[in-house]
């Protein structure tokens, strides 16, 4: 399991198998290729199977979150294709499960107001 937590409450965190959440880091970062700094934070959340946005320098937390949330409603919307596809252990169950989990991560920053 691997989380992206806004908070210490249980309903700021996304909490998904390892593979989702390092799929919509690889996603976002296929989609920002320009920002080598998210891409660094995001190597050391892989490695850490975490992504604690409210530890996060200010500057770097907005633009993590604002990459993601225009990521993930980009793939929901069909105007990005995610990697997902292209993996190996692809199939319709996969994908609906990888569809399901951006959805969940998008209400978190609903909720937060932050897309």
């Amino acid at each position: 399991m691997a989380v992206i937590g806004f908070s210490d409450r249980p309903e700021d965190i996304w909490c998904v198998a390892g593979w989702a959440f390092r799929q919509v880091l690889d996603d976002t970062i296929a989609r920002h290729p320009e920002d080598s700094e998210l891409a660094r934070e995001f190597e050391v959340a892989k490695a850490l199977s975490g992504l604690h946005i409210d530890s996060l320098k200010p500057d770097i937390a907005v633009r993590v979150t604002n990459a993601i949330s225009h990521t993930v409603t980009e793939i929901l919307s069909g105007a990005f294709r995610s990697g997902i596809y292209e993996q190996s252990y692809s199939d319709a169950q996969s994908i609906e499960g990888y569809r399901n989990a951006v959805q969940e991560l998008l209400k978190i920053f609903n909720r937060q107001g932050l897309r």
